[in-house]
């Protein structure tokens, strides 16, 4: 019955999830210490639902949250708790006794940061006398997996590659975009951009973040891969603090181990975030990417892509036109243009931009 219970949960769940649920789902009232680990939007709510759902259909109590220092705790209850990275170290304390008596179920989720050496040491213990679980982000056929059980949605492999290229697998947005697709007025269609409705659902997210994370996201929603030097002068930080503010900002989700921000994560930090925090943020970037000596023709594009180009300096688009003369003469053309607009005098690259134009209009 309980397993058919987790059958019907409608999950998509990675071999080491799935494989808890199943052990717990045969033996709902054995042994179990496990922690589980994942940025935000990773899963571990859905996890702990099914895990606290599976316990009580087997009329086990189960106890939410850390118990208080000295709190009794009856060996037969599932001690469940969430967000453990946020405990401070009495919790976390009483955790680590739990743990040790080897005589109490118990189950800690958390993410990667904040990690205090309080939580390391009860993670080390939770791995060594239990089990330990890591959420990572779906592979294209999980994606597959959860397009297909959305019925409003036609099944195909486009809308599948292209749910997976704007989330990069990350079970939360997954959810938001394809929940947002089914509700569009043409879900058969070609997709070529995510609703505005998933975008939307992002402003929670970047709402909660600290003004530096926001800043951070505006910087690499323009840059990409950016070194930690210039971001360092960019956000008025050392090394150290740039480091941590990134750790933060994977342990939400919205930053990947790469350093890069999924498509839609990136859409939605350019669209909801305050044009003066943007144009300001992607302004100073320019500069500093340009007195680096580096190219600017991302930045550019990323400005122009908004619909702020205006508000980027004239030395920075005519070394973006440069960049971009070779391959898009028009582009150049154009920018070499608004450099010109915005005070810099006409160059004979520019001419040369025109000429090739009439050498290769298609380009």
């Amino acid at each position: 019955m309980i397993m058919n219970g987790i059958a019907e949960s409608g999950l998509t769940l990675d071999k080491g999830p799935q494989a808890l649920l199943n052990a717990v789902g045969q033996d709902p009232t054995g042994p179990l210490t496990v922690g589980i680990a994942g940025p935000g939007g990773h899963g571990k709510t859905a996890l702990i639902a099914e895990l606290v759902r599976i316990h009580q259909r087997a009329g086990i109590t189960v106890r939410a949250g850390a118990p208080e220092p000295g709190e009794p705790v009856d060996p037969d209850t599932l001690v469940l708790v969430d967000d453990a990275h946020l405990l401070d170290e009495a919790r976390i304390a009483v955790l680590l006794r739990l743990v040790a008596t080897r005589r109490h179920r118990l189950v800690v989720a958390h993410r990667p940061w904040p990690r205090s050496a309080a939580l390391s040491e009860l993670v080390d213990s939770l791995r060594r006398d239990g089990q330990a679980v890591l959420l990572t982000p779906f592979t294209r056929e999980q994606t597959a997996a959860y397009v297909a059980a959305t019925p409003e949605l036609v099944r195909h492999g486009d809308l599948v590659d292209f749910v997976h290229a704007q989330t990069c697998g990350v079970p939360r947005d997954v959810e938001r975009l394809v929940r947002g697709l089914a509700g569009a007025e043409t879900p058969t269609g070609t997709v070529v951009a995510p609703p505005r409705s998933a975008v939307g659902e992002f402003a929670a997210d970047l709402d909660v973040q600290s003004s530096a994370v926001r800043r951070l996201l505006l910087a690499v929603a323009a840059g990409g891969l950016l070194p930690v030097s210039m971001l360092g002068t960019l956000l008025g930080r050392e090394p150290a603090a740039v480091d941590e503010l990134i750790a933060a900002t994977r342990a939400a989700g919205l930053l990947g181990a790469d350093g890069r921000l999924a498509p839609i994560v990136r859409r939605a930090v350019t669209t909801l975030s305050p044009t003066t925090d943007r144009t300001a943020i992607w302004r100073r970037l320019t500069e500093l990417q340009l007195a680096r000596g580096g190219a600017v023709l991302p930045l550019v594009r990323s400005l122009l892509a908004v619909g702020a180009l205006g508000d980027c300096p004239a030395p920075t688009l005519a070394a973006a036109a440069g960049e971009a003369l070779a391959d898009e003469p028009a582009f150049a053309a154009e920018l070499f243009a608004a450099a010109t607009a915005a005070g810099r005098p006409a160059s004979a690259e520019q001419a040369l931009a025109a000429a090739l134009i009439v050498e290769r209009p298609e380009a």
